[in-house]
């Protein structure tokens, strides 16, 4: 399983390729729980794939050990190679002077109005945290507000995984509610990929919550396919 660590706000563990050991998965979780309480960290997540074998013994084990389950999503795969660029809009990042955390956090909550993605249970402030936790050092240039005419339509944090070399990923993507359902989505979504691939980016992954079939065919509609189903689960200390 793959850790990643975001403490002292949290910890996630995502599933890996190949067969899946319970039992040194079950001891894993256990390991990393303690680990939680005695650091006092806020929250652990799992995420499992549905079509995997011990699917249902893995979350029953979850459940037993105080989990609850959070989201149903979606993850897609895409490959960059052949992604041609592609600049409709303006974009500014954390490193471009004049433009603050205050702002970019105010347009990410912006963003998160009326998603059909379920409730995040962090802050603003904590969200934020967590990006420069994950990405470390570079995490300002992957924080991009994209304007339209000069006017903020939405925001994108596109970065290379940790602990990977060409795959690409959103730590968020969302788009402002006056911009909705005018094609700005799928349009923004496009050019974002576009960013990935000059980041170094050879795939794309990403995902969305199972209720939110708008960006679902934001995916399909810029060439994405269906990689695996899965359910996601937290512990609150």
């Amino acid at each position: 399983m793959k850790v990643i660590d975001g403490t002292p706000e949290y910890i996630l563990i995502e599933p890996t390729e190949g067969m899946l050991d319970i039992n040194e998965w079950k001891k894993g979780i256990s390991t990393i729980i303690r680990k939680a309480e005695k650091g006092k960290v806020k929250r652990v997540g799992v995420t499992l794939h549905r079509n995997r074998d011990h699917y249902e013994s893995c979350s029953d084990y979850l459940i037993s050990s105080g989990f609850e389950h959070y989201a149903s999503k979606v993850n897609v795969y895409r490959d960059l190679k052949e992604m041609e660029s592609f600049h409709p809009y303006t974009w500014r990042t954390l490193e471009d002077r004049g433009t603050t955390e205050k702002a970019f956090m105010e347009v990410w909550r912006m963003c998160r109005q009326g998603s059909d993605n379920a409730a995040s249970t962090l802050s603003m402030e904590q969200h934020l945290q967590s990006v420069k936790q994950e990405l470390g050092s570079g995490w300002k240039y992957s924080c991009r507000i994209f304007y339209k005419d000069h006017q903020p339509i939405g925001i994108a944090i596109p970065h290379i995984e940790p602990g990977t070399t060409n795959e690409g990923r959103l730590f968020y993507f969302g788009v402002f509610p006056s911009a909705r359902s005018k094609g700005t989505g799928s349009t923004l979504h496009r050019q974002v990929l576009g960013c990935l691939k000059e980041m170094g980016a050879e795939y794309y992954i990403g995902s969305t919550h199972l209720n939110n079939e708008k960006m679902q065919r934001v995916f399909e509609k810029n060439g994405c396919h269906i990689h695996a189903y899965t359910e996601s689960y937290y512990k609150y200390f």
